[in-house]
């Protein structure tokens, strides 16, 4: 049988390898989180959420959605179940009625300051071994993301 693809091993698709490490990053995040009941993606919105609040912006479901480069139905469940552990309040804009702004609580915030600690530690200990190379590996990244934001539209 012949293989179909371009790559004599899966380990040389970048594609494949960044797959890999997010999964395994992923892992490593969600069981620390797990400790202070939260979900990877609700830490990731939540933090956003108290992050472009306390920038005074107003936060809408939308906004965060474009913030965190996630889907806008994936935001809004979070958002709800977020809702719903008292950590983000829903309120209608009073400029705008049709827009509801989202703000967290306190009890949201105090959240955020126990999983940023969590979460820091996480990625110092997972990405420690190229420290030396952690600006370099942002630059790359963030020049991923630059490039391909057309991925969206």
């Amino acid at each position: 049988m012949e293989w179909g693809s371009k790559f004599n091993d899966p380990k040389e698709s970048s594609g494949f390898l960044l797959w890999q490490v997010t999964q395994a990053w992923q892992r490593f995040i969600t069981k620390e989180l797990n400790k202070i009941d939260l979900t990877h993606a609700q830490f990731v919105l939540l933090t956003a959420s108290d992050y472009l609040h306390t920038h005074g912006e107003n936060v809408t479901q939308k906004k965060l959605a474009e913030f965190t480069k996630t889907n806008i139905m994936m935001v809004s469940d979070v958002v709800r179940t977020l809702e719903t552990k008292g950590f983000l309040l829903r309120n209608k804009n009073p400029l705008d009625k049709r827009e509801i702004l989202l703000s967290p609580t306190e009890e949201g915030s105090a959240k955020v300051k126990m999983a940023l600690p969590i979460v820091e530690n996480v990625d110092e200990q997972f990405f420690s071994s190229i420290k030396d190379k952690q600006n370099i590996f942002n630059e790359v990244l963030l020049s991923l993301l630059t490039l391909n934001t057309h991925v969206d539209e």
